[in-house]
């Protein structure tokens, strides 16, 4: 059995990571479904590293270092596409066709009043 590229591994993850992050950069033309795929990708070659490392030769110090700041860019771009999905939601709810305010025959809609009044205090 072949030894397995630390190294390789987690330059995967890192294209993916890159990947997703370029994706969202655009967010108009962006494809959520796409940038979930990437970020879960990178997320599995980090861990197929980790599980590779009890096979491997001893590690060179810096795979350690990699991989934990790649851990932490996964992590920052699950969180910006994240908000990307809850602003994109937001924005399309202020989308949403108004109430039209005057009836077909020219006379104004009666507001309608939500919530309720206390007369209490």
């Amino acid at each position: 059995m072949p030894k397995p590229d630390l190294e390789g591994l987690l330059t995967a993850a890192q294209s993916r990571v890159r990947g997703a992050r370029a994706l969202l950069g655009r967010p108009r033309a962006c494809n959520v479904d796409e940038c979930v795929t990437l970020i879960r990708e990178a997320q599995g070659y980090l861990e197929w590293t980790r599980d590779s490392l009890a096979q491997a030769p001893p590690a060179d110090p810096g795979l350690r270092r990699h991989a934990t700041t790649l851990a932490g860019e996964i992590r920052q771009t699950a969180v910006l596409l994240e908000q990307g999905a809850r602003l994109g939601r937001r924005w399309l709810a202020g989308l949403r066709p108004a109430e039209p305010e005057y009836t077909a025959s020219g006379s104004a809609v009666p507001v309608e009043i939500r919530g309720h009044i206390s007369l209490v205090g």
